[in-house]
């Protein structure tokens, strides 16, 4: 059996179709009671609302006359023309659209029942009512619907009576649609021009609105009214203090100089600038009481805000004494205003209440902020009672030698960290049980037996907080990315970002966040925070580039692999142009000064077989001789210089000597030491210039 499709059924059918359609036909011209017109209202393509006049809706008989024939049409197993099936499920009928509960409130509902409900609204919600449905844009933006906008008025207090230059909607468009009616962007405006009629942002203040005094604005009105004071002008404040702008209106300038050139007689235009004159006292006398009601009200909206800020706060205060977090933030609350960084928290400044739901979003950030804050505060408690004697200053030197013997290249805990640590209350215990507190021999064996199971606990966590950070810009990010070459982090508390890689920032200032206390006649290490840490998607895809160039897997590929490359890159942007017989200076760095350089610079790779002309420029102390390197074995820092001898006098049994043999420079010898984190990394390494001579 053949099957064929049924959209070749219906267009054998088709035929049979327009013969049966043809035979009735509905009439095309309309009785004179459809080309009745009604003044109704309706948006403009700024946004507003102005009075149109359009033809009313087909007849019912035209109406029915058509419902006759597609009924027809499907007895006899005809098609209908241009009809379509809507396949909708059941669960997702009556949501939205002609389906939706508004439309239904329309049709189903008596209009004395929907104009008892719309007197309870204000203008602004009927305004939005109006661009729900068709059906309810035709009830509320017709003429007759005057009564109800009138009543929606009186539900407003304080606001100024209907203009004589406006009607209803058009004074609801302007005083309750809160943005700019010029660029339309979705962001509050409160800057309302009420000379002119409306609401514009500062930005398009400037761009669209002349000053009186401008040639091209006074040129174009005519010499009989320039003296008469008719146009309105706007004065705008344009930034904070006394700064103002005198502004006028080219539209409204255009529409008065038409109606006054439409006039024939001298009597007719001076008796129109007497009315010009006297509606714009009106309106500017009008835009007065309209300023004064929406400060009150602003000022009305502000306090209700406040006060749900404050409940917020106060129920967030609740649950977290539920959780026992309460003391710690009542604490930060207790102190100066400027430190109080709960208060200030995104997440507790909302003004929008607290639910079940929202509790539990943001219950874990909270107690993430009061965590670290009670670190904070109890490392500042115990470096002020240790501050009264020798005991903090002694506690400082041995800590310090401590760190300088440690592996810098994994993070190490700052001073502060250790304060904070709840095992460090016996330490400070042991501390003042002497009257001189413990010897420097005590005090290091106790941090050594403490140290490393803080160091078990401290170190995960703060990994962990950069990985979060990392995931933002790469969400499939993990620990072990961290010592790629490719990965960099910016501190966005220096003055300039300053570019880090993993483990720098761990000991960074910022990071660190030293500060001065008033009790304390020094600077006080806090404890290591990320706060000011983000990763760096440009460092890090320049730093990806390089790794490709030098032929380098950028998976696999970490930051110290790259020392061993040796690469030479040449900065093409810091050419210097030629200047005389020169041919120009080309500036020349290795890794990792690229990625310290200008952000936007283009860089090259040099071939393998380095031009000797440009070798013999680039000094042989390739950094300060100051700036220490660490021994790879026992981790101690020393100058440059003093590297080399080290190794010999200290772990000659654990390396080959003929290595050292003939003063070997550094990168030869690169597996026995390691640049200190602590040097910035355009520290690492000086940049050197090659000029050409002349041919």
């Amino acid at each position: 059996m053949v099957r064929r499709s049924l959209r070749i059924q219906e267009k054998e059918l088709a035929p049979a179709q327009s013969h049966d359609l043809g035979e009735v036909t509905v009439p095309r011209k309309r009785v004179a009671k459809d080309t009745e017109d009604s003044e109704d209202y309706a948006e403009d393509s700024d946004g507003g609302v102005a009075p149109i006049r359009r033809e009313r809706k087909r007849s019912k008989k035209a109406a029915n006359l058509k419902s006759k024939v597609e009924s027809s049409s499907k007895d006899e197993g005809v098609p209908a023309a241009r009809t379509k099936k809507q396949n909708m499920p059941e669960q997702f009928k009556k949501v939205r659209g002609k389906l939706g509960l508004l439309e239904r409130v329309t049709k189903d509902v008596p209009m004395d029942v929907i104009i008892e409900i719309f007197g309870h609204l204000d203008p602004g919600d009927l305004l939005h009512l109006a661009r729900t449905s068709r059906d309810l844009r035709d009830i509320l933006m017709s003429k007759s619907s005057e009564g109800i906008w009138r009543a929606a008025r009186r539900n407003v207090e304080g606001l100024p009576p209907l203009p004589s230059d406006l009607n209803e909607p058009q004074y609801a468009h302007l005083l309750f649609e809160p943005y700019c009616h010029i660029c339309r962007y979705p962001r509050r405006c409160d800057n309302v021009l009420w000379n002119f009629r409306m609401r514009a942002c500062k930005k398009c203040v400037l761009a669209t609105f002349p000053s009186p005094q401008d040639p091209d604005y006074t040129k174009g009105q005519p010499r009989g009214w320039i003296l008469g004071g008719i146009l309105p002008i706007e004065i705008i404040s344009l930034k904070k203090g006394h700064h103002y702008g005198h502004f006028g209106s080219c539209e409204i300038m255009e529409r008065f100089k038409t109606e006054y050139e439409a006039l024939q007689t001298e009597e007719d235009r001076k008796a129109w600038i007497v009315r010009k004159e006297c509606e714009r006292k009106m309106v500017r006398e009008h835009g007065r009481l309209c300023e004064q009601w929406l400060k009150e009200r602003l000022g009305n909206r502000a306090d209700e805000l406040s006060a749900i800020r404050s409940e917020r706060k106060e129920s967030i205060l609740i649950r977290l004494g539920e959780i026992g977090w309460r003391e710690e933030a009542e604490k930060i609350l207790s102190g100066p205003s400027s430190r109080d960084n709960f208060s200030k928290h995104k997440l507790v400044k909302q003004s929008k209440k607290l639910t079940a739901h929202g509790w539990n979003s943001i219950k874990h950030e909270l107690v993430k902020l009061l965590s670290g804050h009670k670190r904070e505060r109890t490392a500042e408690e115990r470096s002020c009672l240790l501050s009264g004697s020798s005991r903090f200053d002694r506690l400082h030197k041995v800590f310090s030698e401590l760190r300088l013997e440690s592996d810098l290249r994994e993070p190490f805990p700052s001073l502060g960290d250790v304060l904070a640590y709840d095992g460090f209350e016996g330490v400070i215990q042991d501390m003042f049980q002497d009257e001189n507190g413990l010897s420097e021999i005590l005090l290091r064996s106790k941090l050594l037996i403490l140290l490393p199971k803080m160091i078990e606990e401290w170190r995960p966590a703060k990994i962990q907080e950069l990985v979060d950070i990392m995931q933002i810009s790469r969400p499939a990010a993990t620990a072990d990315d961290l010592y790629l070459a490719t990965t960099m982090f910016e501190c966005t508390g220096c003055y300039s970002p300053t570019t880090l890689y993993y483990p720098q920032m761990f000991h960074h200032e910022c990071c660190i966040n030293k500060k001065s206390l008033a009790d304390l006649p020094l600077y006080y290490e806090c404890p290591w925070s990320s706060r000011r840490i983000v990763f760096s998607d440009a460092r890090s895809k320049m730093a990806k580039t390089i790794v490709k160039a030098c032929s380098l897997d950028t998976t696999i590929t970490k930051f110290p692999d790259m020392f061993s490359v040796n690469a030479l890159f040449e900065c093409l942007s810091c050419q210097w142009n030629p200047q005389g017989a020169s041919k120009g200076s080309r500036l020349f760095m290795r890794w990792p000064l690229p990625l310290a350089h200008d952000i936007g610079h283009c860089f090259t790779i040099t071939s393998t077989a380095f031009d000797e002309k440009i070798l013999a420029c680039e000094s042989p102390i390739r950094s300060p001789a100051f700036l220490p390197i660490c021994c790879a074995y026992c981790h101690k820092a020393h100058a440059r210089k003093a590297i080399v001898d080290h190794l010999k006098n200290q772990h000659s049994n654990v390396i080959n000597t003929n290595e050292l043999e003939n003063d070997p420079e550094l990168r030869e010898i690169r597996q026995h030491w390691y640049w200190s984190p602590r040097i910035e990394i355009e520290n690492i390494g000086m940049p050197f210039r090659y000029r050409e001579s002349s041919t």
